[in-house]
């Protein structure tokens, strides 16, 4: 090799590579430097990734059709002319391709994808691999396309939010920041796939972000309507279905409805519960291997279509048409309903790719040609002639049943309609359903597969926060006691010298907890203590009924029993024994504990991003005046805990977190949230914000 060879190869390894060029462009810092500049710039982008995204996806699934059954969007008259081999082999050949894709490259595009992404949000700051997307596309395209029974709208969701979380990691952005990405690209598959950006928007706010918050509202709204518009570029302006003219008949007929609502729920809980089992069942069947697992799946569809019941291939759009055109039998109506949801389940247990989505909504379709053909049996004045407005308003009711997003299903099939009549029987329907789904399971068919893995999520994330803390985790062993028969001068000298605890607890002579005494008991005598001092003890103006708690109770609970006792302590008491005082929680840690929480859940997907750039950069900008940055722990730290140290008062400096080397793993170390009382050892990283000055001279001592 030439000496010139290698001197330019060596200047190739020294030069910034593109990535780290384009991220340190003057173009994006300018963009960088305002907020609203940056998120309404990558809100375009992710709408438009996002739409062709959703365009590219469609025609995935129709390449694959095409090159598997010789047509794209094959109907059950084309399936019927197809040799039975074909029918039978082709679900398993489809599972046999997607395993290893799924198993080995991205285990994450398994299944119907939307709990993964809201996994993300929740636990990892909306961190998802890059390479799920193009998995997820891959494995969906070839499980459809094969006959598999799944939606679109799933994969095309997970397919967004990956494509828009990358886009986050690659420009570093806060946790905070990157979730609400996810959102936008999340927004933009649901509105691209329906032509319909408001339900888009609904779908990423009430599912995936489960917030409503209008600092993120604007850029969802951006990559919806972006979407929708690359959608309409590529497969027109025409809604997703051919709907029917809507009548309604009459008050009256709003009886039926909420008959249609109770079934839907009904549907909607059995098909979660059966999609559940199916994906315990495969997930314990350990003799198999994962990869060989979506060839069952495959199999169960391969015998639905030898013996001709093809209906349950693919997404199902066909079906969903005709149900709204009231073209469909009652004897095929009802036996659509269970076909599809063993077929589905089948398909997505057993561990192929694509969504619930469209299964949810070929369901409400067929269940409302049930109910109206029982309505017409038994009272045929009060319905319309055609079963079609029935199918429309069940597809909204099992949708908002399964999800348990009532706002998201009403919206999409208004959007779809455009009428202001179908409003009325799309509501009722879709919260009685919602309402009978959530009192047969507390789950949606996206929660029940997180809560498998221990994942809790709720509407309010506060509470989500403090429900996933015990008060065993932040009890304090030290309860202040004293004795019921103590004096009141003695009690006013204890109370002089407890000054880190506002409550006393009292006990009887065998230790056990008699009640308590707070500052507003001792206010009650303290102007006549002298005069009650000869004839009052502790125990005549202990208060006698002190709510207890034990350690194994939530933070949630501890919180409301603060506010509603107006205590800033509570006895923590033995479950066996109510009376037996094992220490005290005290309002300031279940907060400290709140704020290390949220901490942690937010710095989980951001941390990573500040890290990098302190390692890069020595630290990093956050306000002018202001730094981030990584620093060892000074000698002046060593052995003493943040409490003792008091950085904020003393520095105007915040740790934010501890890395510390794990001796028994060379090479790794572990990253903390520090509580108060967490001692600094020698070797511990710090990551600290403060003051500019003040964190570098901290860094060179």
């Amino acid at each position: 090799m030439s000496r010139n060879t290698e001197s330019t190869r060596a200047q190739d390894q020294s030069r910034p590579s593109l990535l780290t060029r384009i991220r340190g462009s003057k173009f994006l810092k300018d963009f960088s430097a305002s907020e609203y500049r940056l998120n309404l710039l990558v809100a375009i982008l992710i709408g438009v990734a996002g739409g062709y995204g959703a365009v590219g996806f469609r025609y995935a699934i129709g390449g694959v059709e095409k090159l598997a059954f010789g047509v794209i969007n094959p109907t059950v008259e084309a399936l019927s002319v197809t040799p039975w081999y074909i029918r039978f082999f082709l679900p398993i050949l489809g599972g046999l391709l997607v395993g290893p894709l799924v198993s080995f490259f991205a285990s994450e595009a398994k299944g119907h994808g939307v709990p993964e992404v809201m996994a993300a949000v929740a636990t990892r700051g909306g961190i998802i691999r890059g390479r799920v997307a193009a998995v997820k596309v891959a494995a969906s395209a070839i499980t459809i396309g094969t006959g598999g029974s799944a939606g679109s709208e799933g994969p095309i969701v997970q397919i967004g939010s990956g494509i828009a979380s990358w886009m986050g990691q690659f420009l570093h952005v806060s946790a905070r920041r990157l979730k609400t990405y996810v959102g936008c690209g999340a927004a933009a598959g649901i509105a691209a796939t329906f032509n319909a950006p408001v339900a888009g928007m609904l779908f990423s706010l009430e599912i995936i972000l489960g917030d409503f918050g209008v600092t993120q509202l604007s850029s969802i709204i951006i990559s919806s309507v972006v979407a929708t518009a690359v959608s309409r570029a590529y497969l027109g302006d025409a809604p997703a279905f051919s709907l029917p003219e809507y009548v309604f008949e009459g008050p009256s007929e709003l009886i039926h409805y909420a008959i249609l609502g109770v079934f839907a729920g009904m549907v909607a809980w059995l098909f979660i519960r059966t999609l559940h089992s199916s994906e315990k069942f495969f997930d314990g069947l350990k003799i198999i291997p994962d990869w060989l697992k979506p060839a069952i799946g495959g199999l169960i569809i391969g015998c639905f279509g030898v013996l001709g019941m093809t209906h349950v291939y693919g997404v199902g759009y066909e079906f969903i048409e005709e149900a709204l055109l009231g073209h469909l039998p009652f004897k095929i109506l009802i036996f659509l309903v269970f076909a599809k949801i063993v077929a589905t389940s089948a398909t997505l247990g057993s561990g192929g790719s694509g969504g619930i989505f469209a299964p949810s909504l070929f369901l409400g379709a067929m269940l409302g040609g049930v109910v109206w053909y029982g309505a017409d049996w038994l009272t045929p004045e009060l319905v319309t002639d055609n079963y079609g407005a029935y199918a429309l308003v069940g597809m909204a009711a099992v949708v908002a049943a399964t999800t348990h997003a009532p706002m998201q299903a009403i919206l999409i099939l208004f959007e779809l309609t455009g009428s202001y009549e179908v409003i009325l029987p799309l509501m009722l329907s879709s919260i009685l359903a919602v309402i009978v789904a959530q009192k047969l399971l507390p789950e949606s068919i996206y929660t029940i597969k997180l809560k498998e893995k221990g994942i809790q999520l709720w509407r309010g994330k506060e509470v989500n926060v403090l429900k996933s803390i015990i008060v065993g985790d932040v009890m304090r062993s030290d309860a202040h006691t004293i004795s019921h028969s103590m004096r009141l001068k003695p009690l006013l000298d204890e109370v002089s010298r407890a000054t880190l605890h506002s409550t006393m607890f009292v006990v009887d002579d065998k230790g056990q907890l008699e009640g308590y005494i707070s500052f507003h008991e001792i206010r009650a005598v303290l102007f006549d203590i002298e005069a009650l001092e000869p004839i009052l003890v502790v125990d005549d103006i202990a208060n006698k009924e002190v709510p207890r708690v034990i350690p194994t109770d939530n933070l949630d609970y501890v919180f409301r029993l603060f506010g509603e006792k107006n205590l800033d302590e509570l006895p923590v008491v033995d479950p066996h024994d109510a009376n037996h005082l094992l220490g005290a929680i005290h309002r300031t840690d279940v907060v400290e504990a709140y704020n290390n929480e949220i901490m942690m859940r937010d710095l989980s997907g951001g941390v990573h991003s500040s890290i990098d750039a302190a390692k890069r950069l020595g630290s990093t900008l956050i306000a002018p005046g202001f730094v981030m940055a990584e620093i060892e722990a000074p000698a002046h730290y060593v052995g003493k805990n943040l409490r003792q140290l008091d950085l904020r008062s003393s520095e105007g400096i915040e740790v934010f977190i501890v890395r510390r080397h794990n001796p028994a793993v060379p090479g790794k170390g572990e990253s903390m949230v520090p509580t108060a009382d967490m001692k600094i050892e020698h070797g511990d990283v710090l990551l600290v914000s403060g003051p500019k000055e003040i964190v570098e001279k901290l860094a060179i001592r």
